[in-house]
């Protein structure tokens, strides 16, 4: 009987020889020392390196990644690209994320309209020509909404509208004859539920309307 070849174990795959040394430089990484070797269900194992980057932080990579180039920083480049793309498209002020960006995000991805071709163009595109035909969101207060419902997001449907203030919003304090006090002890004086107090509030009662049982 012929026997199968016995599988090399990871010892023996580790200790084949490498083109990899200490003070190699791959990118932006400078191999510092060989690292504990990557096993995978024990079948086989990878050497992998420990190496310091060029931006101060540090890295532990498989051989194979530093030999064929996918591994060039300590995560660093991915980083920057990502800030790239999001300043070259305009999406963040500072490090913020544009509210203007959230907005037509927002948009895109809703399910109750259309968006119009111009502002679905892809790599950046459609939020440069968003931003261009609607111009910065003009306060915190103000909201995208379609003039016309029944149509789709286009440039000469949609607008900034500032939100009006919700009426009837709960006061944590009020005025009881002369005294200032909480709306729950408010209630508890009056003789009324917490949540009828506000409830009745919100509906924009008086302050003696609200209170009485």
């Amino acid at each position: 009987m012929i026997k199968a070849a016995a599988r090399p174990s990871a010892r023996s795959v580790t200790s084949r020889a490498t083109t990899v040394a200490p003070g190699d430089r791959f990118g932006r990484l400078t191999v510092t020392a060989e690292d504990e070797p990557y096993l995978w269900r024990g079948r086989f194992s990878r050497r992998r390196w420990a190496c310091d980057c060029a931006c101060g932080g540090s890295a532990v990579v498989r051989e194979d990644s530093l030999l064929s180039g996918h591994t060039v920083s300590c995560g660093c480049v991915r980083d920057e690209l990502t800030r790239e793309r999001a300043t070259r498209h305009g999406a963040r002020a500072g490090d913020k994320r544009r509210p203007e960006y959230q907005a037509w995000q927002t948009m895109l991805h809703g399910q109750d309209a259309r968006v119009c071709a111009r502002w679905q163009a892809p790599a950046g595109r459609g939020f440069k020509a968003f931003l261009a035909d609607l111009g910065p969101r003009p306060t915190p207060q103000h909201r995208l909404v379609r003039r016309d419902p029944a149509r789709p997001f286009t440039p000469g449907n949609t607008a900034w509208v500032e939100s009006p203030p919700r009426a009837g919003v709960p006061r944590r304090l009020i005025t009881v004859r002369g005294r200032r006090m909480t709306l729950r002890d408010a209630a508890a004086e009056a003789g009324i539920a917490y949540a009828t107090l506000c409830k009745r509030l919100e509906r924009g009662w008086s302050t003696r309307a609200a209170l009485t049982p």
